[in-house]
């Protein structure tokens, strides 16, 4: 049999290039399509939750709040702590105010000082007291001037005290006359030879030193002989050095206004002493020299 010539065939291949070029041109929507959808997938999940090492889904950062725009912030105060934080104000839900504002800190309360305990027994160790008194220098003779006369009946004498405590002595004085009250010195400065006379005459009177020392310092102890004590009287009434003093208007208008004068009682009732009442007895505490020499005194 005889077969026709073979004819080769036509080849259809096309060249690489020109198929991925004609497969691209074809295909190139989609191609975009599903690279805009992938982005749009990586986006959001970078957005979305995020899970921690150990693959539990953490909540978003941000979160809808059911709290209204008005509403302050509601903060725990189920705290260990004593003080509770001021409510926060919000302008806007998920938005703070301006870091420039200052919150608002609750208030410190105020304790009052309390003096270490053994304060004082330093101090009773460093100055030591006798019969519940404590000593005393004798006063500057340069600063002791002219306070007044003592005058009773034909009895007067001239009585002195320390230049600080006799200007304060003068103004309430002067004070207490123009209310009709008329205060008068019965004693000031006193010094240490002075002392030593009167409390030998108490010891006699009394039996003993002890007894003696309710009544009257012992030498060397007593706050006459800084020129800052003065017994007080009332030149109405002839109490004076008894406890009958604290029924006259003079020491009633001396309760009410010495303090201002910066005056007060060394000796008043029940003192820590152990000081008979002496309603009469004041010491003038208004300067820094007078409060040292008396620091330990009116610590009791």
């Amino acid at each position: 049999m005889n077969r026709p010539p073979s004819r080769e065939k036509k080849s259809n291949s096309i060249p690489p290039t020109q198929s991925l070029r004609k497969f691209l041109q074809q295909h190139i929507q989609s191609i975009l399509i599903m690279i805009c959808s992938a982005a749009v997938v990586i986006v959001m999940g970078m957005n979305g939750p995020r899970a921690d090492v150990a693959g539990v889904v953490s909540e978003p950062i941000l979160q809808k709040s059911s709290v209204s725009p008005t509403q302050p912030l509601k903060i725990d105060r189920n705290q260990n702590s004593s003080a509770q934080a001021p409510a926060l104000a919000f302008d806007k839900m998920g938005q703070p105010t301006s870091p420039k504002a200052s919150v608002p800190l609750p208030s410190l309360p105020v304790f009052p000082v309390q003096k270490p305990v053994q304060e004082n027994v330093v101090i009773n160790n460093l100055v030591q007291t006798r019969l519940g008194h404590f000593p005393y220098q004798d006063a500057d003779p340069n600063r002791l001037v002219n306070a007044g006369m003592f005058v009773r009946g034909t009895y007067e004498r001239s009585e002195q005290l320390d230049q600080e405590a006799d200007a304060a002595f003068q103004q309430m004085k002067s004070a207490a006359a123009m209310q009709g009250v008329q205060l008068m010195i019965i004693s000031g400065f006193r010094n240490i030879s002075d002392q030593s006379v009167l409390f030998e005459k108490q010891i006699a009177r009394r039996g003993n030193e002890r007894e003696a020392a309710r009544s009257s310092a012992p030498p060397g102890y007593s706050e006459h002989h800084t020129g800052y004590a003065l017994d007080i009287a009332d030149k109405k009434s002839d109490t004076d050095l008894k406890v009958a003093f604290e029924d006259t208007a003079g020491y009633e208008w001396l309760v009410a206004n010495a303090q201002q004068y910066y005056f007060e009682q060394s000796f008043p009732y029940k003192n820590k002493q152990g000081i008979n009442y002496e309603p009469w007895h004041w010491r003038y505490v208004g300067s820094s020299r007078a409060s040292k020499i008396f620091a330990a005194a009116r610590q009791q």
